[in-house]
């Protein structure tokens, strides 16, 4: 316990002395209670006593007072509080829906290692958690959740639980890269179609895919939309990954004005809730699993749809549709692709979302 000094004593916040009949002690105490240490020696020792005294003074000065408790799950859970609790402004800060993933990523490390001291994770647990994962199905997944974890460490290496990072400089499993998706025009029309037939909530995510390919919009950002941002000009979005959150107005259109306004005609069962666009029948927003289900469903009738065309169609999910609507934006030639994305790097644009499987240019004369 951390009580106010009768006498002063000459030493520093925290730290304390007693002198017994026998025994001589200093100690610091932490926020949490802990006694940080607790150095002794005889009490009719005068030299001894003072070269503790000096040790406890210079020991104090590197004592980091908020080292998160509990073990690695405790030093993740504080990441996470460290995380939440930083101010809008800080470069540190992560955009909340990075947040989100990072949360689910973390669960699988937490089973693996959560049980477990910081000091005792090492460098082979990386590795034997990469080989486990990689023979699994899930490289890339387990890619992610190592690269959170050596984060997360050395984020316990800045409280002094650790000096060193184990899993700093890790080789990460090779992934042979996937194809690229891009979702076709008919794959797009059927679906949109499909999702008018089942009607409800079907028809939502149907029009919200489409909305996606048209405002080149991440899934986040339209599955959160609300009836707000709808304007006279167009639909403003915020860039969700942004920690400064700027905004573009996705001007009117023919085909996205039709598009909105058919979302906003779907029946819903009560609108008192937060009003989303894209929301469920309550006008709140989907789960993940819930999103999930009615989207297999969606596809699952949208291939039979497909097939009966004999037309060629492949499942997609609302992340697919901002590389359409970059790769046909920069197909047709518009100029105004990196505002639309709210991107700052025209060189990222390419790398991440461009679909095209060939380029064409103009003579030079």
């Amino acid at each position: 316990m951390n009580r106010p000094r009768h006498t002063n004593t000459g030493l520093p916040y925290r730290v304390y002395e007693r002198r017994g009949k026998r025994v001589y002690s200093i100690w610091y105490i932490m926020k949490s209670g802990r006694r940080a240490f607790n150095l002794q020696c005889p009490a009719d020792d005068e030299n001894q006593i003072r070269k503790l005294r000096r040790q406890a003074i210079e020991e104090s000065a590197k004592i980091i007072d908020d080292v998160p408790e509990g073990g690695f799950t405790g030093l993740i859970d504080a990441w996470f509080a460290w995380q939440e609790g930083l101010p809008e402004t800080s470069a540190k800060k992560r955009a909340d829906s990075t947040i989100a993933e990072n949360k689910a990523e973390v669960a699988r490390i937490k089973a693996a290692m959560g049980h477990l001291d910081v000091p005792d994770i090492d460098r082979t647990m990386g590795y034997q958690y990469l080989a486990h994962h990689e023979e699994n199905g899930r490289p890339l997944k387990a890619n992610k959740e190592i690269a959170l974890a050596r984060l997360i460490l050395e984020y316990g290496v800045s409280k002094g639980l650790i000096k060193v990072n184990p899993f700093d400089g890790i080789t990460y499993n090779k992934v042979v890269e996937a194809p690229q998706r891009y979702v076709s025009d008919d794959e797009m029309a059927i679906t949109v179609s499909t999702g008018r037939i089942l009607g409800g909530p079907y028809h939502i995510i149907a029009l919200a895919l489409k909305t996606a390919w048209l405002c080149v919009r991440r899934s986040v950002e339209v599955r959160t939309i609300g009836r707000d941002a709808i304007q006279e000009t167009g639909i403003v979005w915020t860039d969700s990954k942004s920690k400064k959150k700027p905004k573009i107005t996705i001007e009117w259109s023919h085909e996205l004005r039709t598009t909105i306004d058919e979302a906003l005609g779907i029946q819903r069962n009560n609108l008192a809730g937060s009003w989303l666009l894209f929301g469920n029948l309550q006008g709140q927003r989907y789960t993940k699993s819930g999103w999930g289900k009615l989207l297999g469903t969606l596809m699952a009738c949208s291939e039979l749809h497909a097939q009966a065309l004999e037309i060629p169609f492949e499942h997609f999910s609302l992340q697919d549709c901002r590389p359409k609507g970059v790769t046909d934006k920069l197909e047709a030639g518009h100029t105004d692709t990196k505002d639309a994305t709210l991107h700052s790097s025209d060189a990222m644009i390419v790398r991440h979302y461009d679909r095209r499987k060939g380029k064409k240019a103009t003579p030079a004369a």
